[in-house]
């Protein structure tokens, strides 16, 4: 039996050897906690897009992924239950950053834009109102913290913490990444609004891209069509019921009763983002 050396939010990852893990993308939801409910399919969503831009992208920067094929899967991951749903990856050495690029102004970059700051050492000009293209995407990275709280940092602090050759190319590749999936998802009708990254070190000491890429967890996908500079815009992932919780609160009585029809639009935003993207159906 393999051992699970982690259990995320939405993510398990088990360790096969001393260099391989696997990680199991789940249907479990999460809004500042695990909720007790399942969106059925999330996990075969999330993997198969990951998949998907790993692939496309493997010629830009390697990656952790090693196959998705449930059959080249260690035998315990074999079962339909994991169907789908399983990356065989390399282990990776990781940084422990986040890099976000972004190329609108919204979620909590437009909120400390609404208080004169700066982003991640970054003044963005005056006068922008809320989801608005930037001029260019900026590269705004933030620590990984063991309470969930991220933070940003500068990036000359990055620089000084990865070092400048690796902090330089980290940036290259993540804008280029970006600026060539925002292009390739116009043409299928959706904004990349933004993204998260993450990097690491294989064993041959090169840097690759690593846990996931341009998923509903980790990007903000915008409808073209339904775009609208000046309020905030509705996302193909969790919005609603993020929204739903935040006007309602966390107590019990309200996590145990969040409505059907909300549960089941989530469901559907996912797989019709998924659908957008490969052009496959689950």
């Amino acid at each position: 039996m393999n051992k699970k050396i982690y259990e995320g939010k939405s993510r398990d990852i088990y360790q096969i050897n001393d260099k391989e893990i696997v990680i199991v993308a789940t249907d479990r939801i999460s809004i500042h906690k695990v909720l007790p409910y399942l969106i059925k399919d999330k996990g075969i969503v999330l993997n198969k897009i990951a998949e998907f831009w790993f692939e496309k992208y493997k010629d830009i920067i390697g990656n952790h992924m090693i196959t998705t094929d449930n059959k080249l899967m260690p035998k315990q991951f074999q079962s339909d239950e994991y169907e789908d749903r399983c990356m065989l990856s390399k282990k990776v050495k990781m940084f422990p950053f986040e890099i976000i690029v972004r190329g609108y102004i919204t979620g909590s970059c437009w909120e400390e834009y609404k208080k004169g700051n700066d982003i991640c050492g970054i003044r963005l000009p005056e006068g922008l109102k809320e989801s608005e293209k930037l001029e260019e995407p900026i590269f705004t990275p933030t620590t990984k913290e063991i309470d969930g709280r991220d933070t940003n940092i500068s990036y000359d602090d990055f620089c000084s913490i990865v070092g400048k050759e690796i902090a330089e190319e980290i940036k290259k590749i993540a804008i280029k990444i970006y600026s060539n999936a925002h292009e390739f998802l116009l043409t299928k009708g959706i904004i990349l609004a933004d993204t998260k990254m993450e990097f690491g070190i294989d064993d041959d000491n090169k840097l690759i891209l690593a846990d996931a890429i341009l998923t509903p967890d980790c990007s903000r996908f915008w409808n073209k069509k339904n775009y609208k500079i000046g309020h905030c815009q509705q996302n193909y992932d969790r919005e609603e019921l993020k929204r739903y919780i935040e006007e309602n609160g966390l107590s019990e009585d309200v996590i145990n009763n969040i409505p059907s029809s909300i549960l089941d639009g989530v469901e559907k935003r996912y797989k019709e983002i998924y659908q957008i993207i490969t052009d496959a159906k689950i």
